[in-house]
């Protein structure tokens, strides 16, 4: 499983459009079946499970699991098996 602490990025631009290229590159990064947990702040990203559901599905990955804890937010992504 790959790793992506995104808690303390500082994105002078849309957290949407950031988290959205943090997937794709994912999406190359990963194996068909791996997963990746991404890790970011509710302050920063303050979306819903439907909002990164489709971030997911638009970069190619699907949802596994999205977790509160606190500030942060984890977010699971796996690549589908081809």
């Amino acid at each position: 499983m790959i790793k992506e602490d995104h808690r303390n990025i500082s994105c002078g631009g849309d957290p949407f459009n950031y988290l959205k290229s943090v997937m794709k590159g994912l999406n190359i990064q990963l194996d068909p079946g791996q997963d990746a947990e991404i890790l970011v702040l509710k302050e920063k990203f303050p979306y819903s499970k439907g909002t990164y559901e489709g971030l997911a599905r638009t970069t190619k990955l699907s949802l596994v699991e999205v977790k509160e804890s606190g500030p942060d937010v984890e977010i699971y992504v796996r690549k589908p098996k081809e």
